[in-house]
């Protein structure tokens, strides 16, 4: 600091005939002694003490303290909004009909859109070998979701965990997986699991055939 130009650290001590004399402190005790002062201000602070008594210094570092924590949560909101509000205007506009035309459906009520597979069809659920749907969830109820994660963890082989974006809110979803059931074996064993997952989806948009 610049008060501490030209000056030299110091304790008082004794010589050997008992009389007091100084010794110079070397810096490294100096910056020692003032990293323990600031640790123990710290438990004041910690410990519920007045901070106005506390010293000019140290009440402006906890003051810097609270606006550097502030500032980096705002800034962390402010990140994720706009990481949603992008995320959720690129899937909406590799939806879009190459002539330009408005779709059918319109944006009213907010932009609704897969974040993971803004590229994979919105085909209807894969069939089985003899035409009829195993099971079946929709697109359009996938927002409807609450996760209450019955399909996956019951049925991972067809239903996975996947983010979708609604009115600008990331929120967490069930998904019936694209092409799966093309590839599964279908089992007594697997009917019985589809039929309980459909009766006990909290969303009731699962749905067993």
């Amino acid at each position: 600091m610049a008060d501490r130009t030209g000056k030299t650290p110091f304790v008082w001590s004794t010589d050997d005939d008992k009389k007091l004399i100084k010794l110079e402190a070397s810096q490294a005790i100096v910056h020692l002694v003032q990293e323990r002062r600031k640790n123990w201000r710290t438990l004041q602070y910690l410990a519920g003490l007045d901070v106005e008594k506390l010293d000019a210094d140290h009440h402006a570092e906890v003051e810097a303290l609270k606006r550097q924590y502030k500032d980096a949560t705002e800034a962390r909101e402010s990140s994720i909004d706009s990481i949603a509000r992008a995320m959720s205007e690129l899937a909406a506009s590799s939806r879009a009909p190459s002539s330009g035309a408005p779709s059918s459906g319109g944006v009213a009520g907010g932009v609704t859109t897969r974040l993971i597979a803004a590229s994979r069809s919105e085909a209807a659920p894969a069939a089985k070998g003899d035409g009829s749907a195993l099971v079946t969830l929709a697109e359009a109820d996938v927002p409807k979701c609450n996760n209450c994660k019955t399909c996956y963890q019951e049925i991972p082989e067809l239903f996975e965990k996947t983010r979708i974006v609604v009115d600008g809110a990331s929120k967490e979803v069930g998904h019936l997986i694209p092409g799966a059931l093309e590839h599964i074996k279908v089992t007594p064993e697997l009917k019985a699991r589809i039929a309980r997952v459909a009766a006990n989806c909290d969303a009731e948009i699962i749905h067993e055939h």
